[in-house]
């Protein structure tokens, strides 16, 4: 079952199934890839926004930990893995 990775369970492993690259600019799909974030990759929404915002989204990506925003993390679905 897909799901959006903004409305994904923090502190859950979650496999990128699908992105939706024509939803924003060309940057941020660049942005996006120069993290890793492609699909088959596995990430764990970690953090978001503050108490009255669900943006921006910190995700663990392996060792590394970024920030998107939530117009791109809507673009991109998820899957769970599999222990």
């Amino acid at each position: 079952m897909l799901a959006k990775l903004d409305s994904s369970p923090l502190g859950t492993t979650v496999r990128i199934a699908r992105i939706d690259w024509t939803s924003m600019t060309h940057d941020e799909g660049r942005r996006l890839r120069e993290f890793g974030l492609m699909e088959g990759c596995e990430v764990v929404p970690m953090h978001r926004g503050s108490l009255f915002s669900r943006e921006p989204l910190a995700l663990t990506i392996g060792r590394m930990k970024v920030i998107i925003r939530g117009k791109q993390a809507a673009a991109i679905e998820v899957e769970p893995t599999t222990p």
